[in-house]
């Protein structure tokens, strides 16, 4: 029988990088000020961290194979992190945040409709809540006007993040290094794909290294809790525990970018927090039903 801490340890670290996450945005806006472009702000970070994965992953003597299924949700989540920067730089921070986390909703479907588990009335709120909340985020208009490219590559970010992370899961024996390396390491060429789709790719002034030196000591921890804690959480649980992210990335956004935060857009922001412990809540209090009853006998 798992005991409570370790059951507990997973839930904390994710929600412990998920306020890291919502902090992204700071390194990637202080490196587009330093005429780093924008489609080359992520790339210079997850470099960083590709690089010191490397390293960590040589120093310890491990392997960087892992199972087909993993590495290809690893893959899918550094599309997702190489989406999400791009984004923080062609958008407001405080949409592109909150429309990534429609990412528990696709969470929902994909481990109902391809990893068949069950779909109960928590499942059910948690989907109407984070995509009630996304129109709110979006002004109550449910039409593609005002959707702009960051709000396009927020969305595509969170149905990555969500396949990725579903993929995962289901090798719970994978190391997070390997998978926080090859997650680095696909973001990085994505995201130079993406620089070259949009043309700023190029020469890089010297601040570029005080991003490859914020994926080292920034960007790359975040991604390692964050395997290591894919490997065991549900991807929903996941995904809804992250959108502790919310809180960290809105208010920082809007307090230190003067970014608007109306009063819909934080009625959005419940919603979708509403949805996070309607799906994370039964699943603590399942895990200490069976606790209960295991010590019962």
């Amino acid at each position: 029988m798992r005991r409570p801490a370790a059951e507990l340890r997973p839930v904390l670290l994710a929600f412990f990088a998920a306020a890291l996450w919502g902090l992204w945005w700071v390194p990637v806006r202080w490196l587009e000020a330093q005429g780093v472009p924008g489609a080359m702000t992520g790339v210079t970070i997850n470099a960083g961290a590709a690089l010191a994965a490397l390293t960590w992953v040589t120093l310890r003597r491990q392997s960087l194979r892992i199972a087909p299924r993993a590495a290809i949700g690893a893959v899918l989540v550094g599309l997702a992190v190489s989406s999400y920067s791009l984004a923080l730089t062609e958008g407001e921070v405080v949409r592109v945040v909150l429309l990534f986390y429609l990412a528990p909703a696709w969470s929902k479907l994909i481990e109902w409709g391809f990893l068949g588990m069950r779909w109960g009335w928590s499942s059910t709120l948690a989907l109407v809540a984070a995509l009630s909340g996304a129109v709110l985020v979006l002004g109550g208009d449910v039409s593609l006007k005002g959707f702009g490219p960051g709000d396009v590559l927020a969305v595509i970010s969170g149905m990555a993040w969500a396949g990725g992370a579903a993929l995962i899961f289901l090798e719970p024996g994978t190391r997070a290094a390997p998978l926080a390396t090859v997650t680095a390491l696909a973001a990085t060429a994505i995201g130079l794909l993406q620089a070259l789709a949009v043309g700023e790719a190029g020469p890089l002034p010297a601040a570029a290294l005080g991003g490859a030196m914020a994926g080292a000591v920034y960007a790359l921890p975040i991604l390692m809790l964050t395997m290591w804690s894919a490997t065991r959480l549900t991807p929903a649980v996941l995904t809804f525990l992250l959108t502790a992210e919310i809180l960290a990335g809105i208010i920082s956004g809007a307090l230190f970018l003067d970014e608007p935060f109306t009063a819909l857009m934080a009625l959005g922001a419940v919603l979708i927090v509403l949805g996070a412990l309607a799906e994370l809540l039964p699943v603590l209090l399942a895990g200490r039903r069976r606790r209960g009853s295991g010590g019962a006998v």
